[in-house]
């Protein structure tokens, strides 16, 4: 697509549930139960276990940037797959950050931060928790290279296709999209690229359809080249932008080619995703897709409006995130939204009827949807019969036909005259709390209103808000308790000063720091409401001392002259004094707040230490002295990862601040407002003592940060504004 956008980071829910798609099994009856992995024959799109023709429709999602990361999300895949019926999803991987043209002007260009290029592991991340919501749904994922300059990528697109066909080989689910978009680059040089790329995916062992952009945003104006099996040229479309009568005529040349088509993009706007919707056109497309049975995605499951833009092509209306099953109940959809729901649902097939088609016999019942929360069913089965069930976690059938449900997921029930039916037990799904997450306050920023508490009740500076809910997302309940009210003090009070903003007159959870050094457990319960189960979950606040840091511009890594004389140890820090100690003797001498280098060329480490105060932490440091051409470390002694170290930070003017207690590793993590969608991930060297990292790139809105040095962390709130 044409149009890109960064927009606000909006507030999401937060959710607890980890990546594993290794591990992940189907919980329902979908396509891949029924096609497995896909491939060509001729021009057609197929099914490699029945060898016959298939056609999938489904969504794409937006980029996997600040605003379409929001719906990369287990439970939008969820609702997707059980209300529109989507069949497939795209996912839609920015890789560096250029415009929509694969130029360097500032429109429409994706934040570095959210391509690929910049955060591999992010994204791969990212990938494999749309990967286990694939499985998990049944249906299949465009694993989409969203690109539009690939032959410029080829070796870091070769070198991600050849990771994720070893890891993904044996899962049905995959479709490669190995160039979403070529811009300016004719078909022999993308199907040079497309020939590495495939044949890379190929070698490691994935078998799945692959399919390549044409040229012109994928316009096929030609197709055609590439000489690797299950391949399928890309055609996408604008209903405003692109008429039936100017291209299908591509489309159908390049399947007189025998080439196969899928359609990973369309849309009912013009192709810059604003402007009117043309229903008219629109319908003329889906009618001439279902004609020609070629598979499409639409473009693209989002909220329309974010900041002061509005992208008409949206599912949804509105400007609020909508990422969890009961908003997504609720949600508007806009115009093309409204076109695009018919349009599935009219198509949206029963997959377990499909499944136990020609399995019939005096032992079969209608295959049946049930919830984890019905426990039993009586009378499911056919009296005189009985059933094996294929995965008995889930359901079983008693001799007196009764249903069992131990879990959710799908259980396929044969009758002992070899007839086949479906029992789907859907999962209850968790209930939607912001703000749950775990926070420390040192003592010096608790003393400054704005820093970590603010003044939200009128009674106290001390106060910490740390989510506006009273209820779920869901309508229950939220309890909160402290198991330290010496610490911090817990109560639902009415948010009444300037810092409420919008939710000034509103009922809040409110924490209030007593000013004490120590941790507190905040027990949250929430009782089960229909349809969502109960949550019973708990997070840590609570005050440190702050870290006692010496001064850095004049504590540092240094090289010095032999028998120079050089200041290097303030005598406190913060009033503490600090005690210095050298790893070796004979190199040098520490003479007040001077270092006395002596006449070799040595590497000497120093270390400072210091008793805690009642609001500083200790000191614990190290420095790295080269005197002269300096030489292996005195001792075998050097900066090292430690376990249990300490660790504080906090975030000013787009920077973070890190303050540690020993050198060594540290993983920076930056996640969005739902605690879930990890955005960016760096790993820096560290020394003892304060360390600046910048946090720029990001788009405005809340953030969590996350820090962890060997087996210690921290999570800090963020907002980017």
């Amino acid at each position: 697509m044409k149009a890109l956008f960064s927009g606000l980071l909006l507030s999401g829910l937060l959710s607890f549930a980890m990546a594993d798609a290794t591990s992940a099994v189907p919980q329902r009856v979908g396509p891949v139960s029924n096609y497995g992995v896909l491939g060509t024959s001729g021009n057609q799109v197929i099914s490699t276990k029945t060898n016959k023709q298939v056609m999938l429709r489904g969504m794409s999602l937006f980029w996997a940037d600040a605003v379409g990361s929001q719906y990369y999300s287990e439970n939008v895949i969820a609702w997707a797959a059980q209300t529109l019926g989507i069949d497939v999803f795209r996912f839609a991987m920015g890789i560096e950050s250029y415009d929509s043209d694969g130029g360097n002007s500032e429109k429409g260009k994706i934040l570095a931060s959210y391509s690929y290029k910049s955060s591999p592991d992010v994204k791969i991340e990212q990938l494999d928790r749309m990967v286990k919501a694939a499985i998990e749904n049944d249906i299949y994922i465009i694993v989409d290279w969203h690109s539009h300059r690939a032959e410029q990528e080829q070796s870091i697109a070769n070198d991600f296709f050849g990771k994720m066909a070893t890891k993904y080989k044996d899962v049905p689910n995959i479709i490669w999209e190995v160039y979403n978009e070529p811009v300016n680059t004719d078909m022999g040089t993308i199907a040079s690229y497309a020939n590495t790329v495939i044949g890379t995916i190929r070698k490691n062992g994935s078998k799945n359809l692959a399919l390549v952009g044409t040229p012109k945003w994928s316009q096929m104006g030609s197709c055609g080249g590439v000489n690797q099996p299950n391949v399928g040229y890309v055609f996408h479309f604008y209903a405003a932008t692109h008429s039936v009568n100017s291209y299908s005529g591509n489309v159908d040349n390049c399947m007189k080619g025998g080439n196969a088509v899928f359609v990973t993009e369309w849309g009912t706007t013009s192709a810059d995703g604003s402007g009117t919707v043309n229903t008219s056109e629109a319908g003329s497309w889906t009618s001439y897709m279902e004609r020609n049975k070629i598979s499409n995605c639409n473009w693209s499951l989002r909220h329309a409006t974010i900041g002061d833009e509005t992208e008409q092509s949206a599912m949804f209306s509105g400007s609020q995130v909508l990422n969890n099953k009961t908003l997504l109940n609720g949600a508007k959809y806009t115009q093309s939204g409204e076109f695009v729901k018919k349009y599935l649902t009219t198509n949206k097939r029963s997959w377990a009827d499909t499944l136990t088609a020609g399995h019939s016999g005096s032992c079969k019942f209608s295959n049946l949807t049930v919830s984890e929360l019905d426990g039993s069913k009586s009378g499911v089965g056919k009296s005189g019969c009985s059933y094996t069930s294929s995965n008995e976690k889930v359901a079983t059938i008693g001799t007196d036909g009764s249903l069992t449900i131990k879990s959710h997921g799908y259980a396929l029930m044969t009758g002992n005259d070899g007839s086949m039916s479906v029992v789907t037990v859907e999962k209850i799904p968790e209930q939607s709390v912001s703000g749950l997450v775990s926070m420390t306050c040192t003592v010096t920023n608790l003393k400054k209103a704005g820093t970590c508490t603010n003044n939200y009740t009128g009674k106290s500076s001390s106060e910490y808000q740390f989510t506006t809910m009273v209820k779920s997302a869901e309508g229950g309940e939220i309890t909160c308790t402290s198991d330290n009210p010496s610490v911090v003090k817990i109560e639902k009070a009415i948010c009444s000063t300037s810092q409420c903003y919008s939710h000034k007159g509103e009922y809040q959870w409110i924490a209030t720091f007593t000013g004490a050094v120590g941790l507190a457990n905040i027990h949250v319960q929430i009782p089960a409401v229909s349809g969502f189960k109960a949550m019973d979950t708990t997070f840590v606040l609570g005050v440190v001392k702050s870290p006692n840091v010496i001064n850095p511009a004049i504590f540092k890594n240094v090289t010095v002259e032999k028998n120079s004389v050089t200041e290097l140890f303030p005598a406190t820090a913060h009033t503490v004094p600090v005690t210095y100690t050298l790893s070796a003797e004979g190199y040098g001498v520490i003479d007040g707040t001077n270092f006395i280098a002596g006449d070799k060329d040595a590497s000497l480490v120093v270390y400072a230490t210091s008793e805690e105060s009642e609001t500083y932490a200790a000191v614990n440091q190290s420095i790295v002295i080269t005197i002269g051409l300096g030489g292996e470390l005195i001792d075998g002694i050097s900066p090292r990862t430690l376990r249990n170290v300490g660790i504080q930070g906090r975030i000013q003017n787009g920077n973070l601040m890190l303050t540690a207690a020993h050198s060594g590793f540290a993983k920076v993590q930056v996640y969005n407002a739902n605690g879930k969608d990890l955005l960016g991930e760096e790993t820096h060297y560290v020394t003892a003592g304060t360390n600046v990292f910048s946090l720029k790139g990001y788009a405005h809105g809340m953030y969590y940060v996350k820090v962890k040095q060997s087996s210690v962390s921290m999570t800090i709130p963020w907002s980017n504004k």
